[in-house]
């Protein structure tokens, strides 16, 4: 017969055991938020890996992205070097010869053309809703692997007035993934892979997109922008917010309204603007 501290004892191991006993329907509930999230990156790598491709010289290897269904690819100016021409292998195996078409050097940004038709673009996505901590991954061929897939998260993102605006990724990427896409979890690019610190461990860079719309007149032609021209340096505001500064701001927006405004030769100038109707105003003439 057990005596009244016994009987505590033996109740309190039975709560001990009951507490640390697995649980099925948790079990089960973890399992299914697994499979959930399993299906959705696969889902993204089957909608995002057709739209990238591996582009190829007699120097080297890179990745790169269509962003329009004519065939335009952006990459980076590094992947390119000064080739006229490159070779470009597509997720279907086909392989054509891309002309480079346009350069900013100073960005390490470059846009590639191939004669083909109906390819699927990546949607182009800017960065005023990513922030430190967002989930993010990337498609491109580090290392020569073909449409390898690595996910992280954004780890830093630097200021838009600094001299080449980065965001830092902790994404596991290898030379070969530069010119790649950088995608969120709607499968749109918001960056180009750039570079990485070769002394250490996933610390790697990306170009955000809205660097590429502005500074490669091709690009912003493609995308769902507004173009804002005006005199140097003048600061520009778009619903009370500076966005940037003269001669050229880029702006990727929704369809809507929008009212764009800067100080002029001494005079507030404003103008409302409703997109996608008007894609490109002047202010100041």
């Amino acid at each position: 017969m057990l005596t009244r501290s016994g009987k505590r004892h033996l109740l309190l191991v039975l709560a001990v055991a009951a507490l640390c006993a697995p649980r099925p329907g948790r079990a089960a509930a973890q399992e299914s938020i697994l499979q959930e999230i399993q299906r959705e990156q696969r889902e993204l790598f089957t909608r995002v890996a057709p739209s990238v491709v591996f582009i190829t010289h007699e120097n080297g290897l890179g990745s790169g992205f269509f962003v329009s269904s004519d065939g335009v690819i952006l990459t980076n100016a590094h992947v390119v070097q000064q080739h006229p021409q490159v070779q470009v292998v597509l997720h279907d195996g086909r392989r054509l010869t891309g002309e480079v078409i346009e350069l900013a050097e100073d960005r390490d940004l470059a846009l590639v053309k191939v004669q083909v038709n109906n390819v699927a673009p990546l949607r182009m996505a800017g960065m005023h809703d990513v922030a430190v901590g967002d989930w993010a991954a990337a498609v491109g061929h580090g290392r020569g692997a073909i449409w390898t897939y690595t996910t992280g998260m954004i780890s830093n993102i630097y200021p838009s007035g600094e001299e080449r605006p980065l965001f830092q990724t902790q994404i596991p990427l290898n030379p070969g993934s530069s010119g790649g896409p950088v995608v969120n979890l709607r499968g749109e690019a918001i960056g180009v892979v750039t570079a990485g610190l070769t002394d250490a461990q996933s610390i790697n860079f990306a170009i955000p997109l809205q660097q590429a719309i502005a500074h490669l007149p091709t690009l912003s032609e493609r995308c769902d922008c507004l173009v804002i021209e005006l005199a140097n340096t003048t600061p520009v505001y778009v619903n009370d917010v500076m966005v940037g500064s003269g001669p050229r701001v880029v702006l990727m927006v929704e369809e809507g309204m929008y009212e764009v405004a800067a100080l002029i030769d001494g005079r507030l100038v404003r103008r409302q603007v409703s997109w996608p109707q008007s894609r490109k105003i002047t202010l100041g003439e």
